[in-house]
């Protein structure tokens, strides 16, 4: 399969580049700065954009099968990018024809605020709070895109290995106290076994580990 990796150079799409790979895809890494991206391999391009640059966004988008979307923010930044980079993502699929997009969100966002723990809650509306409302106008562009979208909101991220046990679900409730977390390696496991499946197409749904 035909693999587009945006934001291919942080944390979880480093991950999805590598194990796509592994799995026997093509796989092209659209980055800013290829420098960072240090993954050599025949079944992977590297193309060099912006997508605040839409003319840089549609060469890549050409000839997928799907889209993986993995642009973020820093913890106490607001970057326009996640927002605006994603809506011209969306319009470069419509003009190439590409149906399938997986966007990595973030717990905290949308309904999933209510069912988040309390030290989850505190750091959603202190530290991540110009994170959560950049991935905010990411999902409203993504659910009224037409497209044949999922959304994955993962908890609190971690360098940890694949595990391959995890708990998903459009609601899932936490314990009072509980500071939910997840590997990047588990989150860019579970995109790639959802390329030939619908089970979660037009949802948004939470993902922790076990």
């Amino acid at each position: 399969m035909q693999v587009l990796v945006v934001g291919a150079t942080g944390g979880t799409g480093r991950q999805v580049v590598e194990q796509a790979l592994q799995l026997g895809h093509f796989v092209t890494a659209f980055v800013r700065d290829p420098a960072k991206l240090l993954i050599q391999h025949p079944n992977l391009t590297v193309l060099t954009g912006d997508v605040l640059k839409p003319e840089t966004v549609l060469p890549a988008v050409r000839r997928q099968d799907v889209v993986i979307c993995s642009l973020g923010s820093r913890p106490g930044q607001k970057d326009q990018a996640v927002a605006e980079g994603t809506r011209n993502l969306v319009v470069a699929m419509h003009q190439a024809g590409v149906q399938k997009l997986f966007v990595v969100s973030s717990l905290g966002v949308g309904t999933s605020y209510e069912e988040a723990s309390l030290p989850s809650k505190l750091i959603i509306k202190t530290l991540l709070s110009g994170v959560i409302a950049e991935k905010e106008k990411q999902e409203q562009t993504v659910r009224e895109s037409g497209l044949d979208w999922v959304i994955v909101r993962p908890t609190s991220l971690t360098n940890g290995p694949i595990t391959g046990h995890y708990r998903i679900g459009e609601h899932l409730p936490f314990s009072r106290f509980d500071f939910p977390r997840i590997s990047r390696a588990d989150v860019a496991a579970f995109l790639l076994h959802q390329l030939e499946k619908d089970t979660y197409q037009q949802k948004a749904i939470t993902l922790t580990g076990a």
